[in-house]
């Protein structure tokens, strides 16, 4: 049993709808997902941001890939470590999130995943390009 307390209405309202919701349909059960606030992706130079986008490029030029596939691939990869995703409400497709909203945990997956895949076609990184 866990028991939260909160003090705003709406939020009170919008709990009680979610319960009901899974007290009818899923026997009482919830999903719940809690984690430390870990901060957001580093963007600055030498930032995982840039480790990221840089690693795909040079995966990108040795294989002659594109861009958008080696992200994808990679963002799929990464969520048997943990990557979040998201479901798409009218398809039911379960696709990993934009990197956009990824926190460092999240990021370092892609950039141990893009390790692999390098490693895995023999591409050797430059990290001087990131």
């Amino acid at each position: 049993m866990l028991l939260l307390s909160v003090s705003d209405y709406g939020v009170r309202a919008m709990l009680k709808g979610l319960v009901e919701l899974c007290n009818s349909k899923y026997s009482g059960y919830i999903k719940l997902d809690m984690s430390p606030p870990y901060k957001p992706r580093t963007t600055q130079v030498g930032g995982q941001n840039r480790k990221i986008w840089g690693m795909i490029h040079q995966i990108c030029n040795e294989t002659g890939y594109d861009i958008e596939d080696v992200e994808d691939y990679i963002k799929q990869r990464a969520t048997r470590m943990g990557y979040p995703v998201r479901e798409n409400k009218l398809t039911g497709e379960i696709k990993p999130v934009s990197m956009a909203t990824i926190n460092t945990v999240e990021a370092s997956y892609l950039i141990e995943e893009l390790y692999q895949l390098a490693a895995e076609m023999e591409i050797p990184l430059d990290e001087s390009d990131f």
